[in-house]
Parts: C-alpha cells; sequence; structure tokens
C-alpha cells in the first residue's frame, strides 16, 4: 500500500458515516481548522458570535471558535444578544454529536487537506478505509 493516504476515499466514507460533516453553519466544515480557542484540547466546532471569552488559550482572533464541551460551557451567554436561539441550537446540536466526534472533525480536516496527518492519524484513517 502507498503511504500516501486516499484523501478522496476518506472524505467519501466520513460523509457516509458521519452526518453531521455536511453541516456549514457549525462543525468542522464551519470554523478553520484547529483546536479550541479556549482549551486548546478539543478541535473547533462552532463560532459563537458573542466577545471571545475570557481564558482563551491564545489571543483572540476574529475567527475564534470553540470546541464541544466549551461551547456548552459558554451557554447562551457566549453568544450576543440577537442570536440566543441560534446559541441554543448549536448547543444542542453539538451535545447530539456521536462521542467520536472530535477525532472524526480532525480525520475531515485530513481528508480536506487543511491540517496535515500525524502517523497516528494516518493509521486511524486507513482502519476506517479498511472497514468500508
Amino acid at each position: 500500500m502507498s503511504d500516501e493516504l486516499d484523501r478522496a476515499a476518506l472524505r467519501r466514507v466520513l460523509r457516509e458515516r458521519y452526518p453531521f460533516l455536511a453541516e456549514t453553519d457549525r462543525g468542522p466544515q464551519s470554523v478553520a481548522a484547529g483546536e479550541c480557542d479556549r482549551c486548546g484540547h478539543e478541535p473547533r466546532m462552532v463560532q459563537p458570535c458573542g466577545p471571545p471569552p475570557a481564558g482563551l488559550s491564545g489571543p483572540a482572533t476574529p475567527d475564534w471558535a470553540l470546541g464541544r464541551r466549551c461551547a456548552i460551557a459558554a451557554g447562551v451567554e457566549g453568544w450576543c444578544d440577537g442570536h440566543a436561539e441560534e446559541a441554543a441550537e448549536a448547543i444542542a446540536w453539538v451535545q447530539a454529536l456521536p462521542p467520536e466526534a472530535d477525532d472524526i472533525a480532525r480525520l475531515w480536516w485530513i481528508a480536506t487537506g487543511e491540517v496535515r496527518a500525524t502517523p497516528d492519524a494516518t493509521r486511524r484513517a486507513r482502519a476506517l478505509l479498511a472497514g468500508t
């Protein structure tokens, strides 16, 4: 087997198995690839419209975003006053994600070429492709 990962096949399999990846208003397609700007430990999933919270893991950028647990912790207050309904929908959405959603988001970013694969992520991607 080639060392090259078949990213197109990985995108196809991920979309088939994980419908949440089709979302463009929230999820890995809606934010810049990377880790949560608050905790730095989980993939970015939602971009609240409120002011950046205190305690970001780095400087606030215009595209700051939160991972699942941090979005839930921020609550509706993490969004601006006029977007409470949008906030509640985003929070319900992240709460409904499957337990493996963080790994799937990272694999999605590898499949789209937004981040480079680590050896461990390449093994996980190949195992996912082999199971198809």
